[in-house]
């Protein structure tokens, strides 16, 4: 299995719009487009055990594929789907993403 990973800083005021949007509505775009299973977390904000990166505001994205998924089709694809690519974007443009930073991990 492959996952797309994001991270990004939500501004409190859009956290719970934000966080609606992705179980109502991204999901099953993501879906729609090849993922298996998505989800959302939220950083804890409180120091709970040494070691700990404690990041206030701060959200991780997971998307998983099928270890032959074609991760730059799936870009290509999204971004030619007029709707779909307005859509991917409104992390930054409704709910004000900053700091977003993108990984591709692969399960080994």
């Amino acid at each position: 299995m492959k996952a797309l990973q994001w991270t990004m800083t939500i501004p409190k005021d859009k956290q719970k719009e934000f966080e609606k949007w992705f179980k109502e509505v991204a999901g099953s775009k993501l879906n729609s487009f090849g993922a298996i299973k998505h989800e959302i977390y939220r950083v804890e904000e409180k120091l709970l055990v040494g070691r700990q990166v404690v990041e206030n505001d701060k959200y991780i994205e997971r998307v998983y594929f099928d270890n032959g998924f074609d991760i730059p089709k799936y870009f290509a694809t999204v971004k030619a789907d007029t709707k779909a690519w307005k859509e991917s974007r409104k992390f930054e443009s409704e709910f004000g993403a900053r700091d977003v930073e993108l990984r591709i991990v692969n399960e080994i």
